[in-house]
């Protein structure tokens, strides 16, 4: 198909260039042709000039030898204006070759009719005598006339006009012989130019042709050539149409698609199979009324469609569920899509299903034990706050008892006095008021605040260091902090907790070695490209073995000897971090300097959204 259309384009590609040529060579002809009669007009203009010139100089002659000088007089005007007029149909050049005699000339003429128009040169002065005639016998009667003088001055102005115009006339005659040549030399050329350049165009024309002629030849030995392979891939593609039809068939999932009239066009064995059909041709033309799926889901298919219909919106991965054939319930993740032609038009839906009943369970299955996890998680933490809160109180209760046996022992001595009273009980008042403060501290801490609100990370850090603060005296551990004011929209208590499991993660390591100095460190900034806070905390612990380093947030995964350790706090801190802020946590080994000690250990890397 392509092909023919080929040879009809190239056919008339031929046509058109043949008629290109044709009006191209007509119109060089004609330019030419046009060029050759404006120089013959040229020509000729210039030969008229020169006759009515002629005409014009006999005519001046005729003036002074004619009897009849008042016939003469008007012939002669009439032959100057005939004169101008010629004038002005040669070419400019020309008429700058005389234009300065005949301006002269024309100054004279104008003199000699001022006097030929005199009264004294009437017919009835002239007595049949030519102006020659007369001045002869003038000049032997009487000299001193008017009518001599007159008939003079008329003769010299004359002669004198003759004298210009005999310049005018070799003037003429050098143009006859010299512009004639050129105007015909150019005639010749013009006449060569117009046979070459049309005899150009055909040529490039006919070689045009040849060369598209040759081209639809060529096409015509492909087209002969793949009607034979046409055959072939006919069979070709009825195989690929069933390949794809296995290949639907095999898909286990739902796929299905319907007309604008809600009428089933087909679908694959999967959805035939839930149908309790077995070919497709069962289906075709059948809407889900006609299918065993419940009424009011139907009712919520016939919306979906309709609305993808009307507004060629797509709608993905909607969790419905489907009665079958055999009466089991299933739930299904459904997507379905404006079909369309090759126009754009809206001709029908495509819809995929596929069923997650069996995935909903395991879901449910996994929530159940990510609960029990984040649950042991609580406990874990719960169990390490004990240890901080036993820390916390040992000083107060030991003030407390301390107090009381001073009473005590002064009562049984008798010695007790007020002012000893005094302290004492102020010391155990303060000592209670400190554990009551503690007690809430931990209190709120452990409060289930799921909460979303904007926090200070700096506060956080601050709460978290109060609450693990004795572990960190009692080890040794100086804390080196770089933060900046910034708030972050999230859970704050679950954002407590991870800091604490980094931190009593950086804790036992550090309590691990036997190091002289041990850090740890707070780092915080803004991303300003990604609109996040980064919050690093790095030890110095000597990091983490290489070859659990990407383990160390797996569930139940833990490096701790003591068999203390439960192996989910990092595991539900990336989950916080991750899930219920949007966030990332990351660890890391670097090696890095501090007041010019060279260290090394591991760093834990939060990101987090600051919106």
């Amino acid at each position: 198909m392509t092909n023919n259309k080929k040879i009809k384009d190239f056919t008339l590609y031929s046509f058109i260039i043949l008629i290109i040529g044709l009006l191209l060579s007509t119109i060089v002809l004609f330019f030419f042709l046009k060029k050759v009669e404006t120089l013959n007009n040229t020509l000729t203009n210039l030969s008229n000039t020169k006759n009515s010139f002629l005409e014009l100089k006999m005519n001046t002659e005729n003036l002074l030898s004619t009897l009849h000088l008042e016939d003469k007089k008007i012939i002669w005007i009439s032959s100057i204006k005939n004169f101008d007029d010629h004038i002005k149909t040669i070419t400019k050049e020309q008429r700058e070759r005389i234009h300065k005699l005949w301006y002269i000339s024309k100054k004279e003429i104008e003199q000699i009719k001022t006097i030929l128009n005199e009264d004294i040169l009437q017919p009835y002065n002239l007595h049949k005598r030519s102006i020659l005639m007369l001045q002869g016998e003038l000049f032997i009667q009487d000299v001193n006339s008017k009518l001599y003088k007159t008939i003079l001055s008329l003769t010299r102005k004359i002669e004198f006009l003759l004298q210009y115009e005999n310049f005018i006339f070799n003037e003429f005659k050098q143009m006859d012989r010299i512009d004639k040549k050129i105007i015909k030399e150019q005639i010749e050329q013009t006449k060569i130019y117009s046979v070459v350049f049309s005899l150009f165009i055909l040529v490039i024309v006919i070689f045009t042709i040849f060369i598209l002629n040759k081209k639809i030849s060529n096409i015509e030995n492909k087209l002969i050539k793949s009607q034979d392979d046409l055959y072939e891939k006919i069979q070709e593609s009825q195989e690929s149409k069933l390949l794809l039809d296995n290949i639907i068939d095999s898909i286990p999932i739902a796929i299905f698609w319907k007309n604008t009239n809600f009428k089933y066009l087909g679908g694959n064995k999967y959805f035939l199979n839930l149908a309790g059909l077995r070919v497709k041709q069962q289906i075709i033309g059948k809407s889900d009324f006609k299918l065993p799926w419940a009424p009011k889901d139907v009712l919520q298919y016939r919306k979906d469609d309709k609305h993808i219909l009307k507004t060629g919106e797509k709608i993905l991965q909607i969790e419905e569920s489907i009665l079958t054939h055999d009466k089991r319930r299933l739930d299904i993740l459904t997507s379905k899509v404006p079909l369309t032609n090759t126009k754009g038009e809206i001709i029908g839906v495509l819809g995929i299903f596929m069923d997650i009943t069996d995935i909903k369970k395991m879901n449910e299955e996994l929530d159940s034990k990510n609960k029990m996890i984040e649950q042991q998680s609580k406990m874990a933490a719960m169990g390490e706050m004990l240890e901080n809160i036993a820390h916390q109180w040992r000083q107060p209760l030991s003030v407390i008892s301390s107090s009381a046996t001073g009473i005590k022992v002064k009562k049984e001595f008798e010695i007790l006095d007020d002012e000893f009273l005094d302290e004492a009980i102020n010391r155990i008042t303060n000592s209670v008021n400190h554990l009551n403060q503690t007690i809430e501290d931990f209190r709120n801490y452990f409060k289930p605040d799921k909460k979303l609100t904007y926090f200070d990370i700096e506060e956080c850090i601050e709460k978290v260091l109060f609450l693990t603060q004795s572990k960190i005296k009692n080890r040794d551990i100086s804390i080196i902090k770089n933060l900046q004011k910034i708030k972050i929209f999230g859970l704050k208590n679950e954002f407590i907790q991870v800091i604490i499991n980094i931190i009593n993660n950086c804790i036992d390591a550090l309590e691990e070695k036997n190091k002289q100095n041990k850090y740890i460190f707070f780092d915080s900034k803004v991303n300003k490209e990604t609109n996040e806070i980064i919050l690093e905390i790095t030890d110095n612990a000597d990091g983490i073995p290489e070859n659990i380093i990407n383990k160390i947030f797996n569930p139940y995964f833990t490096t701790k000897s003591n068999k203390n350790g439960t192996g989910i706090g990092l595991y539900m801190s990336k989950e916080m971090i991750t899930k219920h802020m949007n966030g990332t946590l990351t660890a890391k080994n670097i090696e890095y300097s501090y007041n010019k000690l060279k260290l090394k250990g591991a760093k834990f890397i939060l990101s987090i959204p600051i919106k």
